[in-house]
C-alpha cells in the first residue's frame, strides 16, 4: 500500500507540473479563442477523467464477465479496470480530475 501511494504522489506531482507548464506556456502568448480552447480542452479532460472514475467504481463484473465469454472487444480490459477499481477511480476522478479543475 505504500507504493501505491508513492507512485500516486509521483504522478499527481509530475502531472501538475506538465499541466501549468503547458496551460501558462501556451495560453501567455495567444489570443483569446485559442486560449479558450486550450482551456475547454483541460476541462474536458478532466471531465472524461471523472466519468471513467466514476463507470469503474459503479460497473457491474458479472455482465463483463459474460460479454468475455462472447469475445466482445474491450469486455477482458473492462474486467481488469473493474477488479482495480479503487485505484482506477483515485487516478481518473482523483487525480487527473482534480488537476485538470486546479489547471
Amino acid at each position: 500500500m505504500k507504493h501505491w501511494a508513492i507512485k500516486v504522489t509521483i504522478l499527481s506531482f509530475i502531472l501538475s507540473i506538465i499541466f501549468a507548464y503547458i496551460s501558462d506556456k501556451a495560453v501567455s502568448n495567444l489570443s483569446v479563442i485559442p486560449a479558450i480552447i486550450i482551456l475547454i480542452v483541460v476541462i474536458l479532460i478532466g471531465v472524461i477523467f471523472d466519468i471513467i472514475g466514476v463507470a469503474v467504481t459503479v460497473a457491474d463484473e458479472s455482465e463483463l464477465h459474460a460479454r468475455a465469454t462472447k469475445k466482445v472487444k474491450g469486455a477482458k480490459e473492462s474486467i481488469k479496470l473493474i477488479k482495480n477499481s479503487s485505484q482506477v477511480s483515485n487516478i481518473c476522478a482523483d487525480v487527473i480530475g482534480d488537476i485538470c479543475r486546479s489547471t
